[in-house]
């Protein structure tokens, strides 16, 4: 009798270790699918395919469910190793369990959860296309215990005083670094496509004040000064445009000069052109988009208080934009070192 119990004590642990590593493998792996791939076998009637995709709409289910899962698994190997240890030594306490489950932990870590994890991590669409079929099994029993936990998460989100990127976002920006950098390592793409492409997923959504100029450090004349101030400032400072304010407001910034422009024409004014307004709130990305559509090179980054009033915090470059994210390893060494 005692070695029936052994054997069933031994069962279900392993029952405990798989459920561990498909769990544990199953989560590794969704965050490795690759979106694009997904969606062609899905497209091309791919039954299982189609079942991974829902699960990419809707992660929070598919992370309440390994979650979950794990906790089971956990408590089904915890209850074997109590249960052998019981047998084994006919008597048992707190400090035998645990002495015994430290024992088992590196077994349990190997075989539970690091190797099904690597496994998972080099093969996710093969090794989830495979499971999800166990996977929709699970899904629906917890569903009782997943649906709250998804209810109080979005809950949680709607309440926070912060803004949440929603989990689908954050899912897909990974994957789409990860098919851009195996695009890259193929040759698929070249090096400034890759740069590009970084540039724009690091940088574009930082906020414009970290690229402006500020107030107190912007190089430029009153919209009274001459044709020669204004080339003499221009050959100065190396620059090809000239920002301006108002001469009765030296605050108040408003446009540019282009120098190739000034030298065709006598009246200062008539070169003028106004710069754009660019909230201080706004995307690196937006902002960009903001000035290329205006044919603008440089804008104002303005803010506007609870009264209505706007005031000047700086001048934005569209070509320093365009430098950064091109070559944003540069700028963020910049930034650490300011």
């Amino acid at each position: 009798m005692q070695f029936l119990e052994v054997v069933a004590a031994i069962v279900l642990f392993l029952v405990g270790l798989r459920l561990s590593a498909f769990f544990s493998g199953s989560e590794t792996g969704f965050y490795r699918l690759s979106l694009p791939r997904l969606n062609i076998d899905a497209r091309a009637g791919d039954r299982r395919a189609q079942q991974l995709l829902w699960f990419t709409k809707n992660p929070a289910y598919f992370v309440a469910t390994c979650l979950i899962g794990n906790n089971v698994a956990n408590y089904l190997t915890t209850a074997a190793i109590g249960w052998v240890a019981l047998l084994m030594l006919t008597t048992t306490n707190e400090q035998i369990d645990i002495a015994v489950t430290l024992l088992m932990s590196p077994i349990i870590f190997q075989f539970g959860e690091l190797l099904p994890k690597s496994i998972y991590y080099l093969t996710p669409l093969t090794r989830l296309r495979k499971d999800i079929r166990w996977f929709q099994y699970f899904f629906r029993a917890f569903l009782v215990l997943s649906f709250p936990l998804v209810l109080l998460t979005r809950l949680l989100e709607n309440l926070s005083m912060q803004k949440t990127q929603p989990a689908e976002i954050v899912l897909g920006r990974n994957r789409l670094v990860q098919l851009l950098q195996h695009g890259h390592d193929e040759g698929v793409l070249t090096d400034i496509q890759s740069r590009l492409t970084n540039g724009l997923l690091q940088l574009a959504p930082q906020s414009v004040r970290t690229s402006m100029t500020p107030l107190p450090r912007i190089l430029g004349l009153p919209n009274s000064a001459s044709k020669a101030e204004i080339l003499e400032f221009a050959r100065k400072f190396g620059i090809s445009a000239v920002v301006v304010h108002h001469s009765e407001s030296p605050e108040d910034w408003y446009g540019y000069v282009p120098v190739a422009e000034l030298l065709q024409s006598d009246d200062p004014q008539s070169v003028i052109r106004s710069m754009p307004v660019i909230d201080h709130l706004s995307s690196k990305l937006v902002a960009l988009h903001q000035l290329q559509r205006s044919q603008s090179i440089y804008g104002v980054v303005k803010k506007t208080d609870a009264s209505g009033e706007s005031r000047t915090l700086g001048i934005l470059s569209r070509n320093g934009l365009v430098e950064q994210i091109y070559r944003p390893e540069l700028t963020q060494s910049a930034f650490r070192a300011t």
